[in-house]
């Protein structure tokens, strides 16, 4: 019985396993995600290219006007005088030009003197010390050097003539000739200025000239075709002005002190702390020193200070 049971029963369903689905191969993708990412890059690359390119300042050039017109001492000085601090500087200058409250001869040269003031200087910015120093008779009194400072500091052409011709005396050289000058102008001199060659010769020469002749307006030089070291004396009152402008630009106090724009002025960092212990000794200021680490304590924490604050 139980065998013939199993000889009627039916024969399970054989089941035909269906095909599964044959994966795309990984490969097929890859190449066009590649060539994506290859042309996104390759469209963001001149985008950041042009990006900075437009970033990056222009300097402009150095012009030789700068040291042919001179200093311009007194005119400087009383233009600043009338300067209003609350305008702009070209409101200021504007007012310049119609009033002429420097008494310019000419037109020619009262539109000279606006310039080089708008070219040199920043009232309201790192010249307003200079600016508040013309309103004191202290500042009046010792106008040449503050001047000399805050122009060779904005003319760096200048500068670096005054550290050439320190150079010189410092050597033990008692005079210079335009010669001279011009030959420093073409070497050593352009180096920073590569505009210079681009001059004339004469135009060279004049500004050559015109760098000896600025020795002459600052005393630091006398004559008219030898041009002679003078015996220059930085008064106290322009050293501490100096000095604070120099704390102002430097990390430390020690850097300051060997700051080699003080030879602008013929000091050297020896003398310059000779200076400073004099000082010390008439209590006008508190100066120790041991090695790198400086004491300084100065009648004022800034030039700005100084000239509002003790300066009468």
């Amino acid at each position: 019985m139980a065998a013939a049971t199993k000889a009627r029963r039916k024969p399970a369903a054989i089941q035909t396993p269906t095909p599964a689905a044959t994966p795309k191969p990984a490969l097929a993708r890859a190449p066009r995600q590649a060539a994506t990412k290859t042309k996104t890059k390759a469209a963001a690359t001149p985008k950041r290219t042009a990006k900075a390119k437009t970033k990056t300042p222009s300097i402009p050039p150095y012009r030789s006007d700068g040291l042919i017109r001179g200093p311009l001492i007194s005119d400087t000085m009383q233009a600043l005088q009338g300067w209003e601090l609350e305008a702009s500087k070209r409101a200021n200058l504007d007012r310049l030009r119609q009033s002429n409250s420097i008494g310019a001869p000419t037109q020619a040269w009262l539109k000279k003197v606006c310039g080089a003031i708008s070219s040199r200087f920043d009232p309201a910015g790192r010249d307003l010390p200079l600016v508040l120093a013309t309103r004191t008779t202290t500042g009046q009194r010792h106008w040449k050097p503050l001047l000399l400072w805050h122009l060779a500091n904005s003319d760096r052409l200048l500068g670096a003539g005054l550290s050439w011709s320190a150079q010189i005396f410092s050597a033990g050289g008692d005079l210079l000739q335009t010669d001279q000058a011009l030959a420093w102008l073409e070497g050593s001199g352009s180096q920073d200025h590569p505009e210079v060659a681009a001059w004339s010769e004469a135009t060279r020469k004049r500004v050559a000239g015109g760098l000896l002749k600025a020795g002459v307006d600052f005393a630091l030089l006398q004559g008219k075709v030898k041009r002679r070291f003078t015996a220059y004396y930085l008064a106290d009152e322009p050293l501490l002005y100096v000095l604070l402008q120099a704390l102002a630009s430097n990390r430390t106090t020690a850097a300051a002190l060997a700051d080699p724009r003080w030879l602008w002025f013929r000091l050297p960092e020896a003398e310059l702390e000779h200076r400073l212990l004099l000082l010390h000794q008439a209590k006008v200021i508190s100066y120790y020193r041991a090695g790198s680490v400086v004491d300084l304590k100065l009648p004022a924490s800034s030039s700005e200070a100084l000239v509002q604050e003790v300066w009468s």
